[in-house]
């Protein structure tokens, strides 16, 4: 999957090139929910040990109150490079556990779409030879700083996918003012409002209608949830660029999330500032592979729609 921040697995090595550093350290996170988790771990301890390669498992956490304030555990941790058995959620999690500490994750897909993942789950013998001689690039991905003010509280999140205001339990639409920088975007009537990293535009910002985003680009989309209004549309803006969001006076109660993860409850009096983070993500590929024919493979792109490619 290509980006523009493609770098060696040491950091400070050009754009682009491969790393010369074999991996021999590394740290497995594995959702064993997944039905296929107990061949692919079993067949992945059994490759590692035969390469000697010193090894760490990790479960996911399961879904849980206050799940984002508890994925802090791996973010001390020192490894040549984590590897997420799972899905695009198992991947995300890992991000959250490993942020800040700059160790490369790669994804292996044993769930559904995978759009973050690199290696099938039936391709993984072949391809983690190529893996342990550190034949990948390494995409560093845009992610997303929260902070939610009220008084003098403050709450602050962080988010590789999205953010997300959403009505949650409250049955009515919620309104919102959304601001770019110091000026004004619009009023929103909705169920919520979506801003989206590159990465996460293939995530519920998609279901919610907005672009594709190549994770090459610097910007972020704002996206609204089954607005009221059908002119509000999506809009995309720099990432340079804070987005402030509040909700309007006559609103009721609404809930902020960072992918997928409950982070606080919203009343009028508070505001929520989203903007680009400096701890991006550093997710890592096979060199071969190209963004847009993933796209093409899990939207089931078909060229004339008859199976015949252009």
């Amino acid at each position: 999957m290509s980006s523009g921040n493609l770098k060696k697995v040491k950091l400070s090595v050009g754009p682009g090139s491969l790393s010369g550093v074999k991996i021999s350290n590394v740290i497995i996170v594995i959702n064993r929910t997944k039905p296929h988790a107990p061949q692919t771990a079993s067949a992945l301890k059994s490759f590692f040990d035969r390469k000697k390669v010193r090894q760490e498992w990790v479960e996911t956490l399961p879904p849980q109150k206050s799940l984002f304030r508890k994925m802090t555990d791996l973010r001390g941790s020192r490894a040549d490079l984590a590897i997420a058995v799972g899905g695009d959620g198992t991947l995300l999690q890992a991000a959250h556990r490993f942020r800040s500490s700059g160790v490369p994750i790669l994804g292996i897909n044993i769930g559904y779409l995978g759009f973050i993942t690199s290696i099938h789950g039936d391709r993984i013998m072949q391809e983690m030879k190529r893996v342990l001689n550190a034949e990948f690039i390494v995409s560093q991905r845009t992610a997303l700083d929260l902070e939610i003010r009220n008084g003098k509280k403050r709450v602050a999140g962080w988010a590789l996918n999205d953010a997300l205001i959403t009505r949650g339990g409250n049955p009515h639409l919620i309104g919102i003012e959304a601001r770019i920088g110091d000026r004004r975007l619009t009023s929103y009537r909705c169920d919520g409002l979506v801003v989206a990293t590159p990465t996460g535009s293939t995530a519920y910002s998609l279901a919610a209608g907005g672009p594709i985003i190549s994770p090459e680009c610097n910007v972020l989309t704002i996206t609204p949830i089954c607005p009221q209004s059908l002119t509000n549309r999506s809009v995309v803006v720099n990432s340079t660029e804070p987005i402030e969001m509040q909700l309007t006076a006559m609103s009721g109660p609404a809930e902020v999330q960072v992918d997928g993860m409950k982070l606080a409850m919203l009343s009028p009096a508070s505001t929520i500032c989203v903007k680009t983070s400096a701890d991006t993500v550093p997710i890592a590929f096979l060199p071969e592979i190209n963004y847009y024919d993933v796209l093409a493979e899990k939207l089931k792109w078909r060229g004339d729609g008859l199976g015949n490619k252009s």
